[in-house]
């Protein structure tokens, strides 16, 4: 068994209060995944088995809401499952914490260089010593989602390409539908979006939360009144109805209050990563066999900077704890095949420059192709000494305050940039 930092494996056991099972038995493999298409990697699965005669591999159905703390204690008392299904931005912390293998020396005789080639956002699964901690897998961006059919009725003659022309033409579906103009949860919870949305929006503004400066270290690279000014766009929405006020208690981009109103007709504009997109289009097209479906993808709003997203997607990490190490990389090797995707894995794009290149994105997806183009990773977030876990949390709670009226959007500001100034410093 490999060794972990002490520290953490007495943090483990405070936290937990017992040891589990090791992470592995002899020619089985478990693989923990924590998105819904469960039925379609088991079938996956199954395959792989066929291949590698004597391998078992038991699927575990996770939850991001707690996969990285509860991973975290898992490995530090020598459990866990073999390989883990990660966020990107997790890497680098859950290869400081000891609790992950790092790929290199798995890939002889192929140098890492050539293995890690096509990966999308390396950087992220590079941990703090130069040695690549995970293989990027499924990568997603955040692109808008607009039901045409409202926009025809409303007499919106063109997608919005600023954020102005997009509360102009919110406020206008609404007005003249009655529909949400805008679906978006503006709630602070763990899981909250106000996050992705206030970067992007501080994004095309020039701006950003954390910034690296020219002499390596990390700063606030927004101040006050860019804070104030992304906080009173989006309460607009929900100040003058075009996002009902409810919105402000679901947290989530995926929630069924932020989909169902998109599937039955209820509201015209959304934005959320590609996979809650062919969500969106799939329940409708069951609904309405043989229809063609009125949702197209298009470009977040832009300001000076342009529109700018970020790169996001899930990686396949391995547990330090595994027994059999080669096994598990074969495994990461085998879900990471063209074939699995266009087989089973189909509401997901594959984290390869190359299988990227030549796929069709699907109808209404042009958005997503354009986006990935100007999105952009969270470079200066991932590497200064405050999480992002951290700050996310930060962000939605002091946004949420705000929504709310607990704050003004003058305290919220005050509070956020004191949280993470503190913690740059």
């Amino acid at each position: 068994m490999m060794p972990r930092l002490s520290v953490l494996r007495h943090l483990a056991a405070l936290v937990c209060g017992v040891c589990l099972a090791t992470a592995a038995t002899a020619g089985q493999l478990t693989l923990r995944y924590n998105d819904p298409e469960t039925t379609q990697m088991r079938a996956a699965l199954d395959v792989f088995e066929k291949e590698n005669p004597g391998t078992k591999v038991v699927l575990e159905r996770g939850a991001w809401g707690d996969a990285l703390p509860q991973f975290l204690r898992e490995a530090a008392v020598g459990s866990g499952p073999d390989v883990m299904h990660s966020a990107f931005v997790w890497v680098k912390d859950l290869a400081s914490a000891g609790a992950v293998l790092p790929l290199d020396p798995l890939v002889a005789p192929q140098k890492p260089a050539d293995a890690f080639a096509q990966a999308v956002a390396l950087d992220l699964a590079t941990g703090r010593d130069g040695k690549i901690y995970g293989l990027p897998w499924t990568v997603d961006t955040w692109s808008m989602v607009y039901n045409t059919e409202l926009m025809q009725r409303a007499g919106v003659a063109t997608i919005p390409t600023t954020w102005d022309e997009f509360r102009d033409a919110a406020r206008k579906v609404h007005a003249a539908t009655g529909k949400i103009g805008f679906a978006f949860p503006f709630g602070g919870g763990g899981s909250n979006s106000i996050w992705f949305a206030a970067n992007f929006w501080w994004w095309s503004h020039g701006q950003g939360l954390v910034i690296k400066q020219p002499d390596g270290k990390f700063a606030l690279g927004v101040d006050a009144p860019g804070v104030i000014a992304a906080m009173a766009y989006f309460k607009s929405f929900l100040d003058d109805g075009t996002t009902p006020k409810g919105m402000v208690a679901v947290s989530n981009w995926g929630d069924p209050a932020i989909m169902e109103p998109m599937i039955n007709g209820d509201a015209w504009a959304t934005m959320l990563p590609p996979a809650n997109f062919k969500q969106i289009v799939s329940s409708w097209q069951t609904r309405h066999p043989g229809a063609t479906q009125p949702f197209t993808s298009a470009l977040v709003p832009a300001d000076k900077a342009g529109s700018v997203t970020v790169v996001g997607g899930r990686t396949l990490v391995i547990n330090a704890n595994t027994q059999d190490p080669q096994a598990a990389w074969k495994l990461v090797q085998f879900l990471s095949r063209q074939s699995f995707f266009t087989t089973y894995l189909t509401t997901q794009l594959p984290a390869n420059k190359a299988l990227l290149s030549g796929m069709d994105f699907g109808p209404g997806m042009g958005g997503y192709a354009q986006q990935l183009q100007r999105a952009r990773t969270w470079g200066p977030y991932s590497e200064g000494p405050v999480a992002i876990g951290t700050m996310w949390n930060e962000v939605g709670r002091d946004f949420g305050a705000m929504f709310v009226g607990e704050m003004t959007a003058e305290q919220a500001a005050q509070r956020l940039l004191q949280a993470i100034g503190s913690g740059l410093k």
